[in-house]
C-alpha cells in the first residue's frame, strides 16, 4: 500500500525559521541594551532619536506574533526575548495608558496659562506675520516662551538676528519682554530677575548675536506672581541631527559629534541651575528629545512631566504636516510646588511644525 502521508518538512529548512525567528526577537533586545549602554555616554547613542518611540511598545508584540513560526525551545526563547524587550524599553515609549481613563482637567480659577511654541524661525516661511501674532494673541496666556526668534539663510543652514520688539509690544500691551538670543518670553507679570543659565554665563557683555544664539538656549525668567517668585524656564536645546544630509552622509555624523559635548553642557547647565533654585518652577521647551532618548531622564527624575494631567495616552508633537507626528520633543515639566492642572498639545495652524503646547499651572497657595 503506497504512504499516503505527506513528506516531513526537512529540519534544514525548520532550523533556518527557527534561527530567523528568534534572531529577530535577540536582535531587537540585544538594540535595546546597546542603546541603553550608549545613549548619553556617546555621540552615536542619539541615533535612537530617529526611532519614533511608540516602536518600543509595538515591536515586541509583534515579534512575539511571529513565535509560533517557530518549533521546540525556539519558540519559547523568541517569547521570553520579546517580553524583556517589552519590559526594558516600555519606559521609552513614551506611552501613558492611565490618560485613556483620566478625568478631563479642569484648572482652577488662579492657574498661571503658560504658552510654549517653536515658532519656525519666528514665521519666516509659513503663514504671515498677521496670522502670526493673531494667533499668539488668541492664546491669551500669562506667559509665552518662544524659541526661535530669529530667521535664517537661503540655504536654511545659517541664522539671523531680526529686531521685532517693537511690533511684539505694540501686540502685547502690558506683557513684559525678555530676549536673550533666539529665546522670547512674555509675562503678564513683572519681571524680576533673568539669571543666566549654564554656557550662557560665560557669555560676556556685548558680545554679538551669534555668540549670545549659541550660548542662550535656556532663558530663565523670574516674575513675581501673586506676591510670589516663580522661575520660567524657557528652553530650546540644540538640535542632535542633520536630517536634511541625509543617514548615508558623513555630514549628518560629524554633525552628530559635534553637537553632542554643545548639547550636554546645556543640559547640565539646566540641571544645575534647577538643582539650586527653591522657587516653584515651570520648564517648557523644545528639548529636541524623545522620550526614548535619556537626556530627559534626570529632569524626569526632579520635576513632574506635565503630560500626567494629559488625556492623550501617546502625545506627540513633531512633525506637524501631512502626517500624524510620530514624535514628541516638545516637552513641560513643573516643581517645588508648582503643579499642572491641564496640559495639551495643539495645532499651530500650519504655522509651524512643532505643535503648540499649552499649560495651566497650579502654584503653592492656589487652588
Amino acid at each position: 500500500m503506497a504512504d499516503t502521508l505527506a513528506p516531513a518538512r526537512p529540519v534544514p529548512v525548520r532550523n533556518r525559521r527557527n534561527r530567523l525567528v528568534l534572531g529577530a526577537a535577540l536582535a531587537w533586545l540585544v538594540l535595546l541594551l546597546v542603546e541603553w549602554a550608549a545613549d548619553g555616554r556617546f555621540w552615536l547613542g542619539n541615533l535612537v532619536g530617529i526611532v519614533p518611540p511608540a516602536a518600543f511598545l509595538l515591536a515586541p508584540p509583534l515579534l512575539a506574533a511571529l513565535a509560533p513560526l517557530a518549533r521546540g525551545a525556539a519558540r519559547w526563547r523568541t517569547v521570553g526575548a520579546a517580553a524583556l524587550a517589552l519590559l526594558l524599553g516600555f519606559g521609552q515609549s513614551g506611552v501613558d495608558p492611565a490618560a485613556l481613563w483620566r478625568a478631563e482637567p479642569r484648572p482652577g480659577p488662579d492657574a498661571v496659562r503658560v504658552f510654549a511654541w517653536n515658532t519656525n524661525s519666528w514665521n519666516q516661511l509659513l503663514g504671515t506675520q498677521d496670522h502670526f501674532y493673531a494667533f499668539l494673541k488668541a492664546k491669551d496666556a500669562d506667559v509665552y516662551l518662544l524659541h526661535e526668534y530669529q530667521h535664517v539663510t537661503a540655504d536654511r543652514k545659517g541664522k539671523l538676528p531680526i529686531d521685532d520688539l517693537a511690533r511684539l509690544r505694540r501686540e502685547f500691551p502690558g506683557y513684559q519682554v525678555a530676549v536673550r538670543g533666539e529665546l522670547v518670553t512674555l509675562s503678564r507679570f513683572p519681571i524680576l530677575r533673568q539669571p543666566a543659565v549654564g554656557p550662557a554665563r560665560e557669555v560676556g557683555p556685548g558680545a554679538d548675536w551669534q555668540a549670545e544664539y549659541r550660548a542662550n538656549k535656556v532663558l530663565r525668567t523670574d516674575v513675581l506672581v501673586r506676591g510670589r517668585a516663580v522661575s520660567f524656564y524657557n528652553v530650546h536645546m540644540p538640535v542632535w541631527n542633520s536630517m536634511p544630509d541625509g543617514l548615508l552622509s558623513a555630514a549628518f555624523y560629524r554633525h552628530m559629534r559635534e553637537r553632542f559635548a554643545p548639547r550636554r553642557a546645556q543640559y547640565e547647565g539646566l540641571e544645575a541651575d534647577l538643582a539650586a533654585n527653591r522657587n516653584p518652577v515651570v520648564v517648557a521647551g523644545d528639548f529636541n528629545a524623545t522620550a526614548a532618548m535619556s537626556d530627559l531622564d534626570p529632569l524626569r527624575e526632579r520635576l513632574a512631566d506635565a503630560a500626567e494631567v494629559s488625556t492623550d495616552p501617546y502625545p506627540t508633537s513633531w512633525e506637524e504636516g501631512g502626517w500624524k507626528p510620530f514624535w514628541r520633543t516638545d516637552w513641560a515639566f513643573t516643581g517645588n510646588g508648582a503643579r499642572a492642572e491641564r496640559y495639551a498639545f495643539g495645532t499651530p495652524e500650519k504655522l509651524s511644525d512643532h505643535a503648540v503646547q499649552d499649560l495651566w499651572v497650579a502654584l503653592p497657595g492656589s487652588g
